[in-house]
């Protein structure tokens, strides 16, 4: 093919080329996307340019490539209106929103939100049923208190023990069957019902002065004082009461279920008045 050949084809590129930029017109209602890839299209068509009309065979050979290639793709991508489509680009685009939009289409967050789900439906499960059992055990306990009042301590302890089956992070239950018990002169079994006090919660001043009691009951003056000191380590605010009656209380410990009670009971009746009214102010 001689120059003149040549150079008529070039033209006629160059032709084509400017045709292709003076129908990518970009006054028109596109997105960012579409018009990054119309500025792209037109920085190819005039590097095409620039090669085609070079006077190096070199570059125009690269330029006739190139225009061939963009004029092929051209019909694809371009149509008649101008718009711009990039099918691939417009794909990728499409795909992510429709994963941010549906979540279901993620495992891992459809697995998180079934987990999240889950718990949250155990807790309301976990809280209903704890509902239920502490009404049950309040309407055990009632049963229980009342068969304490009549003195029939077997039946307290019963139903006492049918509360704690229900709940057993109540000091108040566990308390109140260690009296039963020591009503009973069932010392050891009390002193078991007080140590669970305890663990509930290990200052209740109940708990710890049942312990003493329980322990002059059994003949054990050290362990009786060890408690008694330990309640007033662990409730400072009642040291006052307690130290104020000692006598009292001493001597309640020393002739409870004892021939001689009797003469202390007006004493004693006065200190568990006492006693209650200092239990009541400070929700023991």
């Amino acid at each position: 093919m001689d120059t003149s050949v040549k150079n008529k084809a070039n033209c006629d590129k160059v032709k084509q080329a400017n045709h292709i930029v003076n129908k990518l017109n970009p006054d028109r209602n596109v997105t960012e996307e579409e018009f990054q890839n119309f500025m792209h299209r037109v920085t190819e068509v005039e590097k095409i340019m620039k090669q085609l009309t070079s006077t190096d065979p070199k570059e125009q050979e690269r330029g006739k490539k190139l225009a061939d290639e963009i004029l092929a793709d051209v019909p694809k991508e371009i149509h008649k209106d101008g718009e711009i489509k990039i099918k691939t680009d417009r794909s990728v685009i499409n795909k992510y929103p429709l994963k941010e939009n549906n979540s279901s289409d993620d495992p891992n967050k459809m697995s998180r939100e079934t987990f999240m789900k889950s718990i949250e439906n155990d807790a309301k499960k976990r809280a209903e049923d704890r509902k239920i059992r502490n009404e049950r055990a309040e309407t055990l306990k009632r049963i229980a208190n009342g068969a304490f009042k009549e003195g029939d301590y077997e039946k307290a302890v019963t139903y006492y023990s049918k509360a704690l089956e229900q709940r057993k992070d109540s000091s108040v239950l566990w308390n109140n069957r260690a009296l039963s018990y020591m009503h009973l002169k069932l010392f050891e079994k009390a002193l078991d019902d007080c140590e669970w006090a305890l663990k509930v919660n290990n200052s209740n001043l109940k708990a710890l002065l049942n312990s003493a009691k329980c322990y002059m009951h059994l003949r054990n003056k050290e362990k009786s004082k060890e408690y008694i000191q330990m309640a007033k380590e662990r409730n400072p605010h009642f040291n006052k009461f307690i130290d104020g009656n000692d006598k009292y209380f001493k001597t309640f410990l020393s002739y409870t279920y004892h021939p001689s009670y009797n003469n202390y009971i007006l004493h004693f009746i006065e200190f568990q008045k006492d006693l209650k009214l200092q239990f009541n102010e400070f929700n023991i």
